[in-house]
């Protein structure tokens, strides 16, 4: 039955059998999760191996020019695909030849990808040769003989700059190829178009200017810009691109008719070292609870299916960060935590990766374990030995979300000490039941002492992610207003002990409100309406999927759907509406201040 028409587009109605089955599937689901046995219990792991990194190949090489006629070898190299954004370096040599060249290049793998699912990317690196190398070439193609040419490079990543190899080898790969001048080999055209080379990630400051070669191909191409212009001002210049940074740091993206040119507008973080091309970024680590970890994400990019969750769910006795971006653990019952050989940077899910990834950062690794409390992180928990890592790795800046557990698990999968809640959504005192259920656990003291550790110990910068607004369609016992107040009480007490123990080095950043939908008066403003009755809501619903649908069911007359414009739920649907999807975690990792210069 059709109640109204809202002025935003979307039929506002009651959807009898679907939201009544959805209902049906999630009670059920909130009773079996509930007398689920523990992640501890006697269990083997279903077997869903997570693919190794891919491995570092030379591919094509092939003679070319740049736009301005300079000679230049071209060499397709496929990397693992958490090369992207590091460091590389390609040379050349002819057998029999003068000495050859090297060139440095920061990978690109194109424009970003959330979540990255890519295993591989190729990069064409661009050699533009020297002149006795040109003329060598040059004179045996004449000839007829052509040259063997010997390409080299490092099967490796070094993920925290320490000089010893955490993905790939370490060995040296060569291949040596013929070519000559004029040659099928040489060429490297095809019938889809001509070989160019691929654009470096480009580093500038904000409002900050460069040339930005036009890459060399292996046949003329006529240049254009076909998109992403409108971050900064780019204007094409015969051989290059006259490019001027936006303002703001962060990612920019321009495309070319045959190429994609990445900038990442940063503030130098250090003045480069003499010899060096770059200079060293910022050390980043991150910790904390499935916030931070990515929950619902393999390290894969593949996200958890709504019926792996029994398998995957973030609570019980054993903490193995299972079914978690920066995990490889793909169901519970693990021992140890098996993290991710890049702790879930190149898949860019978590908000701490899409940060270190907006900035350029390479020295990065999350810690996080899903399921994990505060208490856990102290150094006679659980994870005491990683916070000692993280601290004895000297880290710039600290990224972290903490706090919820076991007061999340309480609220999804029973009522603990939350039980009073159904009295006091009758007769009042709900605040005082929260405030009781935190006084439970100690959460006041359990946070201070993590902080204050971290504080003393380090001398990093720590940024404390607030919680966002995520109304399961698991918390049966619930009201969406009475979740919503439970978080605002979260993110004080976060807020509260920040500012006791240190306000200088604790940032306490607080996430963009996640619209239910609904009215959520008086915890947050209601003036948004999109339905025929202008009944007001906080705005378009960003929710996951199934909790809009009972939300529908709930609040058929004022129920504003969403998001807008296409953009995916900011919640996932496979754990009934708790984490953040990657558009949720774009909008949290865009409310953390970029990285600021280290020297």
């Amino acid at each position: 039955i059709v109640i109204g028409a809202p002025r935003a587009g979307r039929w506002s109605g009651v959807k009898s059998p679907r939201s009544i089955a959805v209902l049906a599937l999630l009670g059920a689901l909130a009773v079996a999760l509930a007398a689920a046995p523990a992640a501890g219990a006697a269990r083997h792991p279903r077997k869903r191996p997570i693919p190794p990194p891919a491995k570092t190949r030379i591919g094509r090489v092939a003679l070319a020019r740049t736009p301005s006629g300079r000679p230049a070898l071209l060499v397709a190299v496929r990397y693992p695909i958490q090369a992207a954004g590091r460091l590389a370096s390609v040379s050349v040599a002819i057998q029999g030849g003068p000495s050859g060249d090297v060139a440095f290049h920061r990978l690109s793998a194109g424009a970003p990808r959330r979540p990255e699912r890519r295993r591989a990317f190729t990069f064409v690196h661009e050699l533009r040769l020297a002149p006795p190398l040109a003329r060598e070439l040059s004179r045996r193609g004449s000839e007829g003989r052509g040259a063997t040419v010997v390409v080299s490079t490092r099967d490796g990543i070094d993920i925290d700059e320490d000089g010893r190899v955490d993905i790939g080898s370490g060995r040296v790969l060569r291949r040596a190829v013929r070519i000559g001048r004029g040659t099928a080999s040489a060429s490297g055209s095809s019938a889809s178009g001509p070989l160019c080379a691929s654009s470096p990630i480009v580093e500038l400051p904000p409002r900050g200017h460069a040339q930005i070669a036009l890459p060399a191909c292996t046949r003329p191409v006529r240049w254009s810009v076909t998109s992403g212009a409108s971050a900064g001002t780019v204007h094409l210049a015969g051989d290059h691109l006259d490019y001027t940074a936006p303002r703001a740091p962060g990612t920019a993206t321009i495309g070319l008719d045959h190429a994609t040119v990445v900038v990442k507008v940063v503030r130098p973080w250090a003045t480069p070292a003499p010899g060096a091309t770059a200079a060293a970024g910022p050390v980043v680590r991150a910790m904390g609870d499935s916030v931070t970890a990515g929950f619902g994400f393999y390290s894969d990019g593949k996200p958890m299916s709504f019926s792996a969750l029994d398998e995957c769910k973030p609570v019980g006795d054993e903490l193995d960060d299972a079914c978690s971006s920066n995990s490889t653990a793909t169901a519970d019952g693990l021992a140890k935590v098996p993290y991710a050989p890049d702790y879930g940077l190149a898949n860019d899910i978590s908000w701490a990766a899409q940060w270190a990834n907006e900035y350029g950062v390479t020295n990065y690794k999350n810690f996080a374990v899903s399921g994990s409390e505060p208490s856990n992180w102290l150094p006679t928990g659980d994870l005491g030995e990683t916070t000692e890592r993280i601290e004895a790795e000297d880290p710039d800046y600290i990224l972290m979300t903490i706090g919820a557990n076991p007061i999340l698990s309480n609220t999804l999968f029973g009522l603990g000490s939350m039980a009073c809640a159904l009295e006091s959504d009758i007769v009042g005192g709900y605040r005082e039941c929260v405030e009781a259920a935190f006084e439970e656990v100690h959460l006041r003291r359990e946070l201070r002492k993590l902080y204050t550790n971290l504080v003393e110990k380090t001398h990093a910068t720590i940024y404390l992610m607030q919680y966002h607004l995520a109304i399961p369609s698991s918390a049966l016992a619930y009201s969406a207003t009475q979740i919503a107040q439970m978080g605002m009480l979260m993110n004080e007490t976060i807020a509260s002990v920040a500012q006791e123990v240190d306000p200088g080095r604790l940032e306490v950043v607080t996430p963009p409100h996640f619209d239910a939908g609904i009215n959520l008066e008086p915890i947050y403003p209601s003036t948004f309406t999109c339905s025929y009755f202008d009944f007001g809501v906080d705005g378009p619903s960003v929710q996951s999927t199934p909790t809009q649908d009972e939300l529908e069911a709930a609040h058929f007359l004022s129920f504003c759907g969403g998001p807008e414009g296409g953009v995916e739920p900011w919640v996932i649907g496979a754990d009934t509406g708790i984490h953040p999807s990657p558009a949720g975690y774009a909008q949290m990792a865009g409310a953390v201040p970029p990285p600021a210069p280290g020297g």
